[in-house]
């Protein structure tokens, strides 16, 4: 089972002016982001997010999504690329341990502002099977959850994992690129063809708020470095378990709540490995410590991920290094 992709390709898709309609996490973050930003602020800064392109003359953020070994970001190798930006804004600890590694970013130059959500409202689950769902772009696992899928139901039988169905909202065209899903028609018809798995295309972000009310469980066995994460944020929001492997961004995304397992590369070895703990969440989803912590896991996600704490960093982050930069003018000005 070989999974093929030009990663390259797809990095340079997202905040692409030929596509205007992309509405992956980046593009809805910033969407969040802009959405609630002092006005004073949003003009004052350029913010480039993970694509520099045409620099003004203002100051500049470098707001990255990407990771550090994406040829977008490897300007920065340089430290006068680099000073061109006031600061580079990271959304995980991990994605800045990276860009030290890889590009020589040191700490001081970097801030990590988290990504956030508004949290889903709360809701009641339906009660007559377990909705496992995976709502990531489909070369992030998609074709190892469809294995895993048939390998739990034949070998780990029980009332619940009979019963439960498979929920797939998943295309290329969330970045405004349906080519790119040519090499993954296969995919998609064994998604349709199988039983118990009802499988959609990209829908809005709304939508899948909407759906993750009905959903019990995240199966997100990703293959791919995420630097973070809305997909599991949103989920985990929801009071869905989240089973997930401890890859890149996704142990400091998901804070321990995730039914989380070590990263398999072989796609056979992962294969087993997610079915047989996905199958282990299924039967235990409506367990009373199962509940317990499900309650704790909402209660935090939806207070440390929530938008009105984040902006709030964000007005305050902007606020003072603009306070910084004018002081800077001044004295400056005065010599």
């Amino acid at each position: 089972m070989a999974l093929k992709i030009d990663f390259e390709e797809e990095s340079k898709e997202q905040l692409n002016p030929d596509t205007p309609n992309a509405m992956g996490g980046t593009e809805l973050a910033q969407k969040w982001l802009f959405s609630r930003l002092d006005p004073e602020l949003k003009d004052y800064f350029q913010f480039v997010a993970s694509r520099k392109r045409k620099l003004e003359d203002k100051p500049r953020i470098f707001w990255v999504h990407d990771l550090a070994q994406d040829p977008e970001v490897e300007f920065l190798k340089e430290h006068k690329n680099m000073l061109e930006f006031e600061k580079i804004v990271f959304v995980s600890h991990w994605q800045q341990y990276q860009y030290g590694v890889y590009l020589g970013v040191p700490y001081d130059h970097g801030v990590v502002v988290q990504h956030a959500i508004d949290p889903i409202p709360e809701h009641e689950k339906p009660k007559d099977k377990i909705n496992c769902v995976y709502f990531s772009t489909p070369h992030r696992g998609l074709e190892v959850l469809l294995e895993a899928w048939s390998e739990m139901k034949q070998r780990y039988p029980s009332e619940a994992v009979d019963s439960a169905e498979l929920n797939i909202f998943s295309s290329f065209k969330i970045y405004d690129r349906p080519h790119m899903d040519e090499q993954f028609r296969h995919v998609y018809q064994k998604a349709r063809d199988m039983p118990q798995v009802n499988y959609s295309g990209s829908v809005p972000n709304e939508d899948i708020r909407k759906n993750l009310e009905k959903m019990h469980i995240l199966a997100y066995p990703s293959t791919y470095m995420e630097t973070a994460c809305i997909t599991a944020l949103e989920s985990l929001s929801a009071k869905c378990l989240a089973v997930i492997p401890n890859l890149a961004a996704l142990p400091e995304t998901t804070a321990n709540f995730a039914w989380m397992y070590n990263y398999e590369p072989a796609p056979e070895r992962h294969v087993a490995v997610h079915a047989h703990i996905l199958s282990r969440a299924i039967d235990n989803y409506w367990a009373e410590e199962t509940q317990s912590l499900l309650n704790v896991q909402k209660q935090y996600f939806d207070i440390f991920y929530n938008w009105d704490l984040r902006a709030n960093q964000w007005n305050s982050f902007l606020n003072g290094l603009k306070m910084g930069i004018e002081e800077k003018k001044k004295r400056n000005d005065t010599t």
